[in-house]
Parts: structure tokens; sequence; C-alpha cells
């Protein structure tokens, strides 16, 4: 009997292992950030990196004690993420992209509390919107606004300013105000962003989204409507339209790096999926889709029932890119 307990508990550190292995595939170690010798093209463009001034590694590893203090305290380990890396290891990703990119610190950490409240396309985890304050004390205001808006929005509302915005414009922008729109199963209450806020979100979107593709594609996932693949097609043409707002209006920081890294990770996709394009992201909890279907029964026929990535023209074609 003893000896058959001893197997069958060997047998389950032995999945367990199994499991994890799977869980952290392509986690790559920080050594390798910004280097030729990353599996994954995201990897290249993360810092701290080889490259990296001694003193600016440093003063991150000190700002970053209490944060990841934080994080590890609060996030379940071994979470698993849209991406193939764990929840809090995709948090640290997205931070380490926009330190390669150059952003200024309340944006980086913007981005290692990107998800914190849960999202529309990531409920594993929510931090209580009770510990707002906290979250506000630690990393700022201005941070914490953007990771609040990004948990709380229903991305086809922010998608939808990044497919009108006019980036051939010279006249300025610094007056114009966004108003973005909650979740339905939130309510759907209004946010707005200041157009500088609004720059931030779209750099903080598509960071985290280049972070965590490669992934993410390379197992089906049945909340998505993924077949392995097709992560790719995901707010495809809204992504493509971020890397160019970037590329223009964030030069010359951004001028090379948001196109130069959005491409190579694209470059990724196998052909069998470069045509699909998936709009909208389907309801991702039981509270999502009884709004869902609430928003459509009242006349909403602009939400469709089959949200599954579909080919380019069938689609959308009636989108256009500016």
């Amino acid at each position: 009997m003893m000896t058959m307990i001893k197997s069958c508990r060997l047998l389950l550190l032995v999945c367990l292992s199994f499991l994890l292995s799977v869980v952290h595939a392509t986690e790559e170690p920080v050594e390798l950030w910004g280097t030729d010798e990353c599996e994954t093209v995201s990897c290249r463009f993360k810092a701290p990196h080889r490259g990296t001034p001694p003193q600016v590694a440093n003063q991150w590893h000190q700002e970053d004690e209490q944060l990841w203090n934080y994080v590890q305290e609060h996030v379940p380990d071994v979470l698993e993420h849209t991406g193939s890396a764990a929840f809090d290891e995709h948090l640290k990703g997205v931070q380490a992209v926009l330190r390669h990119w150059g952003a200024p610190t309340y944006l980086c950490h913007a981005g290692l509390f990107h998800s914190i409240y849960g999202t529309e396309g990531f409920q594993g985890f929510a931090l209580p919107l009770a510990q707002r304050d906290g979250v506000r004390a630690l990393i700022g205001e201005r941070a914490e606004k953007l990771a609040f808006v990004f948990c709380m929005l229903d991305r086809s509302t922010f998608d939808q300013t990044v497919m009108d915005y006019d980036i051939s414009t010279t006249t300025s922008n610094n007056n114009t105000v966004y108003t973005l729109v909650a979740r339905p199963e939130l309510g759907r209450f209004e946010m707005t962003l200041t157009h500088d806020e609004w720059l931030d979100f779209v750099e903080l979107t598509l960071a985290d989204w280049l972070e965590q593709v490669e992934g993410a594609a390379v197992k089906p996932n049945t909340l998505y409507l993924w077949d392995v693949g097709q992560a790719f097609a995901y707010r495809r043409l809204a992504y493509r339209k971020m890397s160019r707002i970037l590329a223009q209006k964030r030069a010359p920081r951004l001028a090379q790096m948001a196109p130069q890294m959005y491409q190579q990770v694209m470059d990724t996709e196998s052909r069998n999926t470069r045509h699909l394009v998936q709009m909208k992201t389907p309801p991702q909890s039981t509270a999502a889709q009884v709004a869902q279907d609430a928003l459509r029964a009242a006349g909403e026929l602009d939400i469709p029932i089959d949200l599954a990535p579909k080919p380019m023209e069938e689609e959308c074609a009636a989108a256009s890119v500016s």
C-alpha cells in the first residue's frame, strides 16, 4: 500500500513538473534579452540587456524590488495567461519591452501592472478594485490610470479610435479628448483620455500584444476560439495601425522601433493564417456572455454571433487603414 502511495506521489510530481515546463516553455532567461540568441522575437526587444548602461540597470533593479514584491505577493504563482508564460512573467515582459522602447518610467510601471484588475481578454486573476488607492500610491497616478483603463475597457471602443485616427494630419491633436467605454458586464461607463494619455495607451497596448502573441500562437485557445496559429488574427488591423501611429507620433523614439518589432513579430506567423482577422474579443466569462447576449437582443446587431477568426474580406471588407 505504501509503495503504491509513493508511486502515485512520484507520478504526480512528474506530471506537475511537465505542466510547469509547458507553462514556462517560451520564457527566456533575462541574460538573453536584447540578443540574437533569443528564440522569440519579443525577447530581442527587452531591457535591461547587455547594452544597458550599468547605472540604468541598477536604478531599474532598485525601482523593481518593491513593485515586483507586490506582484509576487498578490498574483498566484504559475497563473497561466493568454501567452505561454505565466501571468506574472508576462507582466514583467511588457515592462521590459517598454523599457527597451525607451518609454518613461510611469509607462513602464503601467506595463508591469497593466492587467492587474483583470481585463476583457484575461479574467484568470483580478486584484480587487478596493485596492486601487494602494496601487496608485505604489506606481503613481498616471500609471495606475492607464492600468485601470486597460482592465475595464471594451477593446472595440478603443480600436475604433485607432482606426479613425488620421496619421497624416499635421495639425495638433493636443486638445483632443478620447472617450472610451467599459465592457458591457461592467456597466459601459465612460472613461476619458487626453491625446498624450491616448498615445501612452496605444504604446502600452501594442507592447502588451507583441510581448505575448508568439507564445499565444503555439497552442489552441478555446476561450478565444483560436486554433494553433490563429492568435495572430486577433485585432490584426488595429495593432498594425497602432505601430504606424507610434512610428509617426512618437518619433524619433519609436520611428523605427515600433514598426520594426511589429513586423518582425508578425513575420513569424504561418502563411496559413495571414488571411484571418478577429475584430472582437469573444466573451471570457459567463457575465460577459450574458451581457453580450442582452445587447444583441436589444438591437445591437453589429455584434456577430460567431466571433472566431474569419477571412479578411469576410470580416472587414469595409475596414480601411489610414
